[in-house]
């Protein structure tokens, strides 16, 4: 029951404290570092805490083996005979037995779970090695691995001592429950496990892991104790971020609320300005109107003037322009033709380049013909030199022999002459030797023929290598001069890539000459399309301006004709009205004069007003000068004067407007003239090519 207590609280340790959970899920959340830090002194505590239950169990086992060990220390009782057994000692033996599985058991289940922990050591020493560079925090870890590897070392020593000591008791079980047991087996048994000492040295054993228990317990406590810190110091900081965040959440609801009044205010402008805006639209709209109004015809003419001096202004100014813009492809056209000199002579140091570039692959051929004819050369003469040596030792093997055949000659010449002297019996042997003479002669002679043939061979071979060293000379002068013309030609080549480098540095700077030009054009050309565009409008314009006029110089036409024809209805009224007074005067005495000429003086004077009235309504339109003439005729006209004073100022407004209507038909010709010129200007500008596109 105390060991599955034991279980049970070591569960409830493993499953850790929701808080210190809290705490490391925080600080992983903090930091990378921090979140390591912690992960590896939680998986170092897990690793002490499973040591000290694996150290208190093994305590607890320690006390039941004690327990097994002393339970009956008088061996004499337990030994006693079969027929002796009472039901009491069966009773304690299987007790005994019982207890002895259990204590086993339970050392397998320590066994694995110290196998487990020392998985967890190992893991654990693999992590923490990656936080090398970390330093004091990386030796504190090291020691409290060195720590938990010496209790883990210990608390398998427990075991090794337990597991002997129960296979002892095991042992002695087993001698228990043989039949045929006696007393001296059982003396035997209890002095060999001498159970006084074994009980002594497990008490010592019991005190020092109670001490080691001990001094983990206060290890443990103190790593709880700066976890428990630890912890406070994070709720303080989760405190201080909460009252933080509650003050930021205030200043932004702060903040929105300012800013949705600032929002409506801004609104509430924006609503106002449009509000501004339309009536300044209005007021503008009527303002002009009103201008429109009283401007008039005059401040068109002179609006007229004015464009027709600017559009003369702007031609003489494009005049000049298209003077530049000439000179200037001019210019480019010189640069142009430079440029294609340029480029032709690109092209042909392009093509003595590649001329020397051919000269110099076909000297580097021919240099590695004559390279190759020369080793074959030197291997031919190599041959011939092994040959004449081969010659040589056959003359000298030859002339050996002959200086043999010689010496033997002569001494054979000698025995002939003894022999001849001597015996006329040896005429055989002589005749023998004579013909091995005759025989060697002949030796000697072929041997004179070989040697004379080796000779000849040898001044052959030696005439063949004098040629080949003219040949090795001739062909290295030639390889020589071959070498000298490939360091020309390499120096020409230097020469030409000089150029060619240099040419290509004027080509850049010509070629982003010529892009500035070609850009300059295109601006030209935009600038010529623009013109064109601008000339287009304005003649628009005009021939608007022009069309108006004309509309307006009919209306006027119109009303003067109309003028006219009243003035001619006036006039034949005036013309009836006077027969019909003197009419009235020749039927009248001379009583009625004063009142007829009366009568007829206020008629005339009727009649002159609504004329006047009627010129002066006909004339406010017109010009200025029209209504200096109409103010000149009300001056003139009086109600008093003849009817010949009347037709006097009519036929002078006549004139005037005849005058006016002379001007102006002048002017619009003088118009028409010139959008004549200005619509042949912007043809001409439109289908100008510039001069520079050809050469491009």
């Amino acid at each position: 029951m105390e060991i599955n207590d034991v279980n049970v609280d070591d569960k409830n340790m493993h499953m850790g404290n929701p808080e210190l959970d809290a705490v490391q899920l925080h600080e992983e959340a903090s930091s990378s570092g921090e979140g390591i830090q912690e992960m590896q002194s939680s998986t170092l505590n897990r690793i002490d805490l499973d040591l000290a239950y694996s150290n208190e169990k093994l305590v607890n086992l320690h006390v039941l083996l004690m327990l097994l060990l002393g339970w009956d220390n008088d061996p004499e009782a337990m030994a006693s005979g079969n027929s002796d057994i009472s039901a009491q000692f069966v009773e304690k033996a299987l007790v005994f037995d019982l207890l002895c599985g259990i204590l086993d058991s339970e050392l397998r289940e320590v066994e694995t779970f110290l196998y487990t922990v020392q998985v967890e050591i190992v893991d654990a020493r693999h992590k923490i090695s990656s936080c090398r560079p970390l330093g004091a925090l990386f030796n504190k870890m090291e020691e409290k691995l060195h720590d938990s590897e010496q209790s883990l070392k210990k608390c398998q020593e427990l075991v090794l001592e337990v597991k002997m000591q129960s296979t002892k008791l095991q042992d002695s079980i087993s001698y228990f429950r043989n039949e045929n047991w006696n007393n001296d087996n059982a003396m035997a048994i209890a002095e060999q496990y001498q159970l006084s000492n074994i009980i002594g040295k497990s008490k010592v054993l019991t005190v020092e892991q109670q001490r080691h228990i001990l001094r983990m317990l206060e290890k443990s406590l103190a790593r709880e104790l700066d976890l428990e810190k630890k912890l406070s110091e994070f709720v303080q900081n989760e405190e201080q971020l909460k009252l933080k965040l509650h003050y930021t959440e205030q200043v932004a609801l702060r903040m929105e609320e300012a800013a949705e009044v600032v929002w409506g205010r801004f609104l509430e402008a924006e609503n106002a300005a449009e509000v501004l805006m339309g009536i300044s639209k209005e007021l503008v709209g009527r303002l002009q109107i009103v201008q429109f109004n009283l401007k008039g015809s005059i401040q068109r003419e002179a609006e007229l003037k004015s464009k027709l001096e600017g559009c003369i202004e702007e031609l003489n100014s494009k005049d000049i322009a298209l003077k530049k813009l000439e000179s200037s492809n001019a210019e480019h056209a010189a640069e142009a033709s430079e440029v294609f000199s340029l480029r032709k002579k690109v092209k042909l140091l392009e093509e003595q380049l590649k001329e020397s570039e051919l000269q110099l692959n076909n000297a580097n051929a021919s240099n590695e013909t004559s390279q190759e004819h020369i080793h074959e050369m030197e291997i031919i003469i190599d041959s011939l030199k092994e040959n004449v040596c081969d010659t040589e030792s056959r003359s000298e093997s030859a002339e050996a022999k002959v200086t043999e055949l010689t010496d033997a000659n002569l001494e054979l010449t000698e025995e002939l002459n003894f022999l001849k002297g001597n015996n006329d019996n040896n005429t055989k042997k002589v005749t023998s030797l004579e013909k091995q003479l005759r025989e060697k002669e002949i030796q000697l002679q072929h041997a004179k023929a070989s040697s004379e043939a080796s000779q000849e061979q040898q001044h052959m071979l030696y005439s063949a290598i004098w040629d080949m060293e003219t040949l090795i000379e001739d062909l290295k002068s030639k390889v020589a001069k071959a070498e000298s013309k490939t360091d020309n030609v390499e120096e020409q080549c230097i020469i030409l890539s000089e150029s060619n480098f240099e040419l290509n540095n004027e080509l850049g700077i010509l070629r982003n000459k010529i892009e500035c030009l070609e850009t300059s054009l295109d601006q030209a050309n935009n600038e010529k399309a623009a013109n064109a565009k601008e000339i287009n409008y304005r003649t628009k314009l005009i021939t608007d301006m022009v069309t108006q006029l004309a509309t307006e110089r009919e209306r006027i036409q119109k009303q003067l004709f109309s003028l006219v024809k009243e003035k001619a209805i006036l006039l034949k009224k005036l013309q009836n009205t006077v027969q019909i007074g003197s009419l009235a005067v020749c039927n009248s005495g001379v009583d009625g004069e004063e009142i007829s000429v009366s009568k007829s003086d206020s008629i005339k004077a009727n009649c002159t007003k609504t004329f006047e009235r009627t010129v002066l309504s006909a004339t406010s339109v017109q010009v200025n000068d029209n209504q200096k003439n109409a103010s000149l005729y009300r001056t003139e006209v009086e109600p008093s004067g003849a009817v010949t004073d009347g037709s006097d100022t009519i036929s002078r407004v006549e004139v005037a407007k005849r005058g006016k209507t002379g001007h102006l038909k002048l002017i619009y010709i003088f118009m028409a003239i010139l959008i004549a010129l200005f619509s042949t200007l912007a043809v001409y500008l439109l289908r100008a090519k510039p001069p520079l596109m050809v050469y491009f």
